[in-house]
Formats: C-alpha cells, structure tokens, sequence
C-alpha cells in the first residue's frame, strides 16, 4: 500500500460482542474506546481524496460486519463514521454522524472468528465481475435487510430470508432438471417433457436439491417455509400474513447457511476448473 495519502476509516458500533482488542479480521481492526464506551472497527486506506477514501474504507468494513452477521445472526448498528488522514498532505479529520439504534451483546468466540476469516478470504479471492459473485452480493444484502426489519416487521423480515434462498436455489435450476432426467433414464417416464420437470422442479424440492450440492443438511423445515412464504402470494400481500418467531428464525438460519456455504461451494467449483 502507498503511504501517499493514506487515511484511516473508523465506524463506531452501538453494540458488539466482548472481543480481544486488536483483533484482525482481513485488514480490519477491532478496538475499544474507552472515553465513549463503544467497539469500533477500522481500517487503512490508501486515496487520492478523502471521499474516496471514506467510500472504500467503509465498504471493506461493511462488508466485515456483513459476514460476522450472517456467522451470528446478530446486526451491528453504526454510531458514527470517523476518518483520519494519517499520511500524505494536509492531514485532516473528517467526521460524519449516523444516528441508528438497537444495541446486542454476545461473546464472539475464537472458532466463530476463524470461520469469519475463511468466509473472508474466500470472498476476497472471487472475481468481483463474475455473476455468482453478484449472486453473493445480492444475497447478503436480502439478508441484512431481513435482519434489520426482524424486530419491527417480522413477516417482511422473512421474505427478505427467503429471498435470499431463492437466489441460491435458482442458480442450482439447471442441474436439478439434469438430475431428475437423468433419475428417469431407465423407467418409464424417460421421454419426460421440459414442462412435465418444471412441474416436478417444486420449491421445496429445489431447495433440497440445492443444499445437497452445497453440501448443507437443514435441521429446520423446509416444507413448512416454503408453505408460509405461499401464504404471502395467496393474499396477495393485501393481508398480513402471520410469521412466528421460529418460523423466521428458521428462515434466517437457513438463508445464512446457504450464503455461507454457496460461498465455499463457488470457489471449490473454481479450483476444479483449474485443475481440469
């Protein structure tokens, strides 16, 4: 990195789990001040500006706190934005206030930790241009969304979940249809039409199929998912639909799951290109 203009991008958190102080996660940091109370996470960037520094450092720093809550299931709202310039011409501060609330605190344990790193590290190394790429992108926002509406809107909180659940099983829409043809080669029903295996290709169905190839088995139940996501299409959203606590937990679980492991699941699929 230049030491030309380098600038460090600090967000305060409104709540985070007690966490070795220093701790690295990518090139982000972890500290604690103690004048204000709060956690904060930063990290070092190297601009040509201060906007631009502060879009960069934030993003790499959102992105930290978007995969520790898909590993945890817990949100880490922002207190405040601050940048300093430490190196270059004309240092100077910047600080930019966010007012946002809720506060959680949980215990982040080392294993949890390195796991966050692995996720990370794969997500770093996949080419940002490429479409599952945007697929993992697009799925984590569906599920920070969903995190953010799950205390004051339980039901749009779910749908985002399961949103994120079906840009995952859809990319897995080809395969499965391979597959079911294939299951049929040698009975009867092997002249089966493209319609009869859309038929066949049900929701909860896909689901399934597209956890097997990711390598995940689901301790919630789908089925039940998949029904109470139809409700919200049989109202026509102009009723609201009842979701429990535990029918959007599970959606939550399994739409982080997926993400997680639809991640792995993008590079091993890449490596084996390579080597072939």
């Amino acid at each position: 990195m230049s030491k030309k203009n380098q600038y460090r991008v600090i967000l305060n958190l409104e709540g985070f789990h007690p966490i070795e102080i220093g701790q690295k996660i990518g090139d982000c940091e972890f500290g604690f001040e103690q004048d204000y109370n709060v956690y904060f996470i930063s990290t070092v960037v190297s601009a040509e500006n201060p906007e631009k520094a502060k879009s960069k450092g934030v993003l790499r720093l959102e992105r930290i706190l978007s995969i520790i809550t898909l590993q945890t299931g817990v949100s880490y709202p922002v207190r405040s934005v601050h940048m300093v310039q430490i190196s270059g011409e004309k240092p100077f501060v910047v600080t930019v206030s966010l007012d946002l609330e809720r506060i959680t605190f949980l215990h982040l344990k080392k294993e949890k930790i390195e796991e966050i790193k692995k996720t990370i590290k794969l997500l770093d190394n996949l080419p940002s241009e490429e479409r599952s790429t945007a697929i993992i992108d697009k799925g984590i926002n569906y599920f920070l969304r969903g995190c953010f509406l799950e205390c004051e809107w339980r039901s749009e909180s779910f749908l985002n979940f399961y949103k994120a659940i079906e840009l995952i099983t859809n990319e897995f829409r080809k395969e499965f249809d391979v597959e079911i043809k294939n299951q049929l080669n040698d009975t009867i029903l092997c002249n089966i039409t493209d319609e009869e295996v859309r038929a066949l290709r049900t929701p909860k169905r896909q689901i399934q199929f597209s956890c097997e190839q990711i390598g995940i088995t689901p301790s919630c139940n789908i089925s039940k998912i998949v029904t109470l996501r139809n409700e919200f299409s049989a109202h026509a959203r102009l009723k609201e639909v009842e979701v429990s606590s535990e029918d959007k937990n599970d959606c939550k679980s399994l739409a982080a799951m997926m993400i997680l492991w639809y991640v792995n699941y993008v590079k091993t699929k890449k490596i084996t290109k390579l080597k072939n």
